[in-house]
């Protein structure tokens, strides 16, 4: 079940008796599943929602769309990367290519910046 009274109790479980513990961001309950349909991430079998994870900035675009089949957990590592992939990209207009991480080689995006990041990279790709 996903609802207030459900992440309560996880927040006030400690981890090693199978909690989240005190997490210092906030949880929601989507129960009339209103964001869940807007997501498109509602299972029609089931009615259960997958888990995903969005990053939308403030001008409400979406840079990145995670969706996962109940059984598979998300990974905060990739969502991290996201957002340090979308400042990277704001601050220097570089784009990010695949297997960038922070301190990594943004790519001009252009032909002629795709044909420099791969010269310069292609022992590593």
């Amino acid at each position: 079940m996903d609802d207030a009274e459900t992440h309560a109790r996880w927040r006030e479980t400690a981890i090693n008796e199978g909690g989240i513990g005190p997490v210092k961001y906030p949880l929601i309950a989507d129960t009339t599943k209103q964001m869940s349909e807007a997501y498109d991430v509602v299972h029609a079998d089931s009615g259960f929602a997958a888990r995903g994870t969005f990053l939308i900035d403030p001008d409400g675009v979406c840079w990145h769309a995670l969706v996962n089949n109940l059984p598979l957990g998300r990974d905060i590592d990739e969502l991290l990367r996201a957002i340090d992939g979308v400042q990277f990209f704001k601050e220097h207009g570089e784009v990010c290519p695949a297997g960038w991480a922070t301190g990594k080689a943004g790519m001009t995006p252009s032909d002629d910046g795709v044909k420099q990041y791969l010269t310069d990279h292609a022992e590593s790709l």
